[in-house]
């Protein structure tokens, strides 16, 4: 991931190396769609939901050329948050993606 930066930041959150990796690793696959990705930013935070308990929340927001991307997810356990926040960025990259090409056959 030479020219491709990941910024992470967190509140609430303490950033220790292994979180870090764990979010470089499924970020990865993003840069993966799309060469015209410029960065990618997650924002991972703690609070208190309804119930006062724990609630682990992932934000993504990947900049492209055009209409940047954003998805968020919040579950009990961090690592789950960050797994379906990512998958959400996927599934909207491969999205725009398609909508792309079907607008160039037009």
């Amino acid at each position: 991931m030479s020219n491709q930066e990941v910024i992470i930041s967190g509140v609430h959150v303490d950033l220790t190396d292994s979180l870090k990796s764990a979010v470089h690793d499924k970020v990865h696959k993003l840069f993966n769609h799309d060469g015209k990705i410029i960065r990618v930013r997650i924002t991972l935070e703690m609070s208190k939901n309804k119930a006062h308990q724990d609630e682990f929340i992932a934000h993504g927001h990947v900049d492209i050329g055009g209409s940047d991307i954003e998805a968020r997810a919040a579950t009990e356990d961090l690592y789950k948050s960050i797994d379906a926040m990512v998958s959400k960025l996927d599934r909207q990259l491969i999205d725009a993606h398609k909508t792309k090409q079907g607008k160039r056959k037009n």
